[in-house]
């Protein structure tokens, strides 16, 4: 069953984050709330023409975090938690590892004991083997933290704003609102 902390589903109310595909806009909490509602949930559904996301870069070879786009496709697990098909975005990979050599992901929704910025966790993703493969020290952390990193990171870094729960693979638009904590994260902690 889908984890109980999204919105109402559309036939029942029950609080669910299972959502529509194709639009993203209607909620169910089971697949039988959504063939049963299909017939009148046809009529106004639009597919989502959204198709990339905002993620934060903190570019090996420059001083400032930029934001780029990274490109997704919607994808659904048919097996889901517990055999309900679960939505999740699958990120390009091609446009990624332009980025980065490897990859590793790692989920901040803590920090100081309390939820950071604005509720949401965040994906930071960086290379698996950044500390091994020669890849060169990250001037923008560097520039950014005035040199007070609890490791030495290397690399190109990404970092992604996740919706809903952690490691819920759905992701929104990063902001430069999230390098005061990132900041404060490549200070403090290391992979």
């Amino acid at each position: 069953m889908p984890k109980p902390n999204g919105r109402p589903c559309t036939r029942c109310g029950k609080l669910t984050s299972l959502r529509c595909s194709r639009c993203h806009e209607a909620y169910y909490c089971s697949s039988e709330h959504m063939a049963a509602d299909w017939v009148s949930h046809k009529r106004v559904c639009r597919k989502t023409t959204h198709s990339t996301l905002k993620a934060l870069l903190f570019p090996v070879d420059a001083t400032t975090p930029v934001l780029v786009d990274i490109p997704y496709k919607i994808k659904i697990d048919e097996d889901g938690d517990g055999f309900v098909p679960k939505q999740y975005y699958e990120l390009d990979s091609e446009t990624v590892q332009r980025y980065l050599r490897g990859l590793e992901m790692k989920y901040l929704s803590r920090f100081g004991g309390r939820l950071y910025p604005h509720e949401h966790a965040l994906a930071v993703m960086h290379g698996s083997e950044f500390r091994l493969d020669g890849s060169p020290l990250n001037q923008c952390i560097v520039n950014l933290t005035g040199g007070r990193m609890c490791i030495p990171w290397a690399g190109n870094v990404l970092v992604l704003r996740e919706k809903g729960c952690l490691h819920s693979e759905i992701y929104e638009d990063a902001s430069m609102a999230d390098i005061a904590v990132m900041s404060n994260f490549f200070e403090t902690f290391g992979p």
